[in-house]
């Protein structure tokens, strides 16, 4: 059955508690790389953790993937980190409202995973369209290999998914699902999709609570989301996607959330940019880990 999704992406992605790697930004150059060249600076919506390294990767197509502990060090500006004489731009303030917001109300700390990637407008004007489709067909992701850093072994990223309803009204698509991870199970699950004409919004939450190994709760209902909006920015596409989970503090379970988090938003992540990407080419993100919780 297909569904419309989005990351953090990641169920992101995001979603599913378990990824990274600890290097930087992605090698992914877009088909017409040496026609794409974007000034990151002049969109004013980053603030200074975004690095000289990092811009040049997102000015030349490629791909960011963070993980980070706290929602406080995105290196987007938004309205919880902006001083009170501090103004946002239209950007800014759209990727503030649309994700940071809302994210920050169920997840301030913990396992997060930020995502970005520019994308020129011409050539791409269908990108809503593929991202959609990319992450519509919902029960396949049960074929997405994960890469364990623990076990260096590759699993599904999950091992079963089953649609339970879907709800359409007007531009907005409600989805509820069971899902099974390792470490917690199944466990239900809703997204939530927004289709409009110059932004697609994606929403993922859990709505029961998780257990690991089935016995102890580590994540209370809502507590492990992802949000992703794709919308234009000037002659391009923005893509942008946080997702986090707050994870009780126990040594054992820590030892393995933040890789297992992170490396989840990443095999999906790769999944989403190499189905969007006109060449269907193979993605390989890499992740920085400078901020990322530490057991």
């Amino acid at each position: 059955m297909k569904r419309t999704i989005l990351s953090a992406i990641f169920i992101m992605a995001v979603f599913s508690a378990q990824i990274f790697s600890s290097e930087k930004a992605s090698t992914e150059k877009p088909t017409t790389e040496n026609e794409y060249k974007i000034s990151i600076d002049q969109f004013g919506i980053f603030n200074d953790r975004l690095d000289d390294s990092d811009k040049k990767t997102l000015e030349e197509g490629g791909i960011i993937l963070r993980s980070i502990s706290s929602m406080k060090k995105l290196c987007v500006k938004s309205k919880l980190s902006a001083k009170k004489n501090e103004s946002l731009n239209e950007s800014s303030g759209m990727i503030s409202d649309l994700v940071v917001m809302p994210m920050s109300k169920k997840v301030k700390s913990g396992y997060i995973a930020e995502i970005i990637n520019f994308r020129p407008y011409e050539g791409n004007e269908d990108l809503i369209e593929r991202i959609n489709e990319a992450m519509s067909d919902f029960l396949s992701y049960t074929d997405i290999p994960y890469y364990s850093e623990q076990t260096k072994k590759t699993y599904p990223l999950y091992k079963y998914a089953e649609v339970t309803d879907t709800l359409i009204e007007g531009n907005t698509m409600i989805i509820k699902e069971i899902l099974e991870m390792d470490m917690f199970g199944r466990f239900h699950s809703e997204i939530t999709v927004e289709n409009h004409e110059d932004y697609f919004l994606y929403k993922l939450k859990n709505t029961d609570k998780l257990k690991y190994k089935g016995f102890i709760t580590v994540v209370s209902p809502e507590e492990m989301c992802s949000i992703v909006a794709v919308f234009r920015i000037g002659g391009n596409w923005m893509i942008y996607a946080v997702g986090g989970a707050n994870i009780l503090r126990i040594p054992f379970v820590n030892a393995r959330a933040e890789p297992a988090f992170t490396g989840r938003v990443k095999a999906f992540a790769d999944f989403v940019f190499k189905k969007i990407d006109n060449t269907g080419k193979n993605v390989e993100t890499s992740v920085d880990k400078k901020d990322a919780s530490q057991t």
